[in-house]
């Protein structure tokens, strides 16, 4: 199947030499690569009559490292999860929240989405690539896993149903039928032949296999009443047609749902559902809620959310209509420079009200800095724009005695620092410890373990516990993720210090 996808994903340069931050880059187009489907070993056999050279095929179930960001774009080696333990990799990533801080969610994704090999207890092929997708799932980022399983070439049998129901959560709403066709004996896949044939226009083979699988019992009754109704071949309302939606519903449920005229609003199912709305064909407000969802777990590039948010000229208020208000006042606002002092720090309240400070800083924190009109303004971007990949364009701003400016310029000799905060971020880039088991971890050669702990001991630091804070942040630091603990640090000073003063 030929899904033309873009992948949202962030640059992470040589992250264990520290070189360059975790930076956030445009959608970039996928093409389908061909996965080489097999390792080749050549043995050398000698005899005293001759030498031959052997080939032998090997599993590339065992060897192969999959993944859609190459290690010389993340410097992260293939073998990141090898010598882990499989159940301790998969409780953490489903344990693992949407991080509140765009930073570690964005290396949450290039840890996700890089080249690499599987944990060497995996108990079967493509577990663990399954462990990765369900995480991407969680966060809504369905193009990039579409594109991650399809690096699986050709795709495992295994992983026929999930390809199937990844595809059906994509905006464009292409079913992936090949597969299925393939796999029509698959008993376990009926409902979904059913619906590709009739997707297919061969309404006639859909319904004979349906009238089969009613016999049979394969189908489940609740999904048997939704293609009957889809097909339109049974227009006895039976006692499942008259049940209110399950509480947890497939993808081909919900699909099935809006193609007979009672769609669920995907606001109201896991944050997965969202993508289906940002083709705008389930109403303006769908796409601003699905936008505002994914951008949430940093799965939509800026750009796009902005175009959402000023694709038409609202008519109501209150709400999620206040914020595209004033996304839309604050755009013409720097367009044509009228009353901008007055819009910006309108529509800074209304997003900080929101707890949407973030994303606000993505939408306009450069343009607000590039065309700031006075100190106060200036001050606001430059705090905003702490809080985005372009940091570094704030260097000149800080005086030499500010944290921030030892943050954004890597320079913290003449550092003063405020508070207990401060002092703990000085010391984690001025004289970091490596914590014990940290370095025992590394020592057996778990750095992606190591990395996620760091994570998740960062999310509990940023809620006051400072000894997690100072140790997470040292970690990367010491681990080569320099400029991603740079961001963390200077995200969370940002926040901390509005909430603690809120917006002036």
């Amino acid at each position: 199947m030929r899904i033309s996808c873009f992948l949202y994903f962030f640059l992470l340069a040589s992250p264990l030499a520290a070189e360059a931050p975790l930076s956030a880059i445009d959608w970039l187009s996928i093409k389908k690569n061909d996965v080489e489907s097999s390792l080749k070993s050549v043995e050398k056999e000698s005899s005293d009559t001759n030498k031959d050279i052997q080939v032998s095929t090997l599993s590339s179930d065992k060897f192969q490292s999959i993944g859609l960001l190459p290690v010389y774009v993340t410097g992260i080696p293939t073998t990141i999860w090898r010598n882990s333990s499989f159940n301790d990799l998969t409780y953490s990533f489903k344990s693992m929240p949407t991080f509140s801080y765009p930073p570690i969610q964005e290396l949450v994704y290039s840890l996700l989405l890089a080249e690499a090999r599987p944990p060497v207890d995996e108990p079967e092929s493509y577990s663990f690539l399954d462990v990765r997708l369900q995480k991407l799932l969680s966060y809504g980022a369905v193009d990039p896993a579409i594109a991650l399983i399809e690096r699986a070439s050709p795709v495992p049998d295994s992983m026929v149903p999930l390809l199937f129901d990844i595809s059906l959560l994509s905006n464009n709403n292409m079913p992936a039928c090949d597969p299925i066709f393939k796999k029509r004996k698959n008993r376990e896949l009926q409902g979904e032949l059913v619906y590709c044939y009739a997707r297919k226009g061969d309404w006639l083979t859909a319904h004979l296999i349906l009238k089969t699988e009613s016999v049979l019992g394969d189908i489940s009754e609740h999904l048997i009443s939704l293609l009957n109704r889809y097909l339109e071949v049974d227009f006895e309302v039976d006692l499942n047609a008259l049940l209110p939606p399950p509480s947890l519903i497939t993808p081909l449920e919900y699909r099935l749902y809006e193609a007979i005229g009672e769609p669920i609003p995907a606001e109201y199912l896991p944050i997965k559902y969202s993508q289906s709305d940002l083709s705008g064909d389930n109403g303006w407000r769908a796409q601003v809620i699905a936008a505002e969802r994914l951008a949430s777990t940093s799965a939509i590039p800026e750009n796009q959310i902005l175009g959402i948010y000023t694709k038409y000229n609202t008519s109501v208020s209150g709400g999620v209509w206040e914020r595209v208000d004033a996304v839309k006042s604050l755009d013409t606002a720097l367009e044509l420079n009228e009353n901008f002092e007055e819009i910006l720090q309108n529509s800074l309240e209304v997003f900080y009200k929101a707890d949407q400070l973030s994303l606000f800083a993505k939408l306009f924190a450069r343009r607000i800095y590039e065309q700031s009109f006075s100190p106060k303004s200036k001050k606001i971007a430059a705090d905003l724009l702490l809080l985005t990949n372009n940091f570094e364009l704030t260097e000149y701003y800080w005086r030499s005695e500010d944290i921030r400016f030892g943050l954004v310029s890597g320079d913290f000799s003449n550092v003063k620092t405020k508070n207990e905060t401060e002092n703990i971020i000085l010391k984690v880039f001025t004289d970091p410890k490596m914590p014990f088991l940290v370095e025992q971890k590394l020592n057996q050669g778990k750095l992606g373990e190591v990395i996620l702990n760091a994570l998740l001991q960062f999310e509990t630091g940023i809620q006051g516990d400072l000894k997690d804070l100072s140790e997470s942040l040292s970690t990367l630091n010491l681990i080569g993720l320099n400029n991603t603990a740079r961001r963390a640090a200077l995200t969370h000073l940002v926040l901390l210090n509005e909430k603690q003063s809120g917006v002036n």
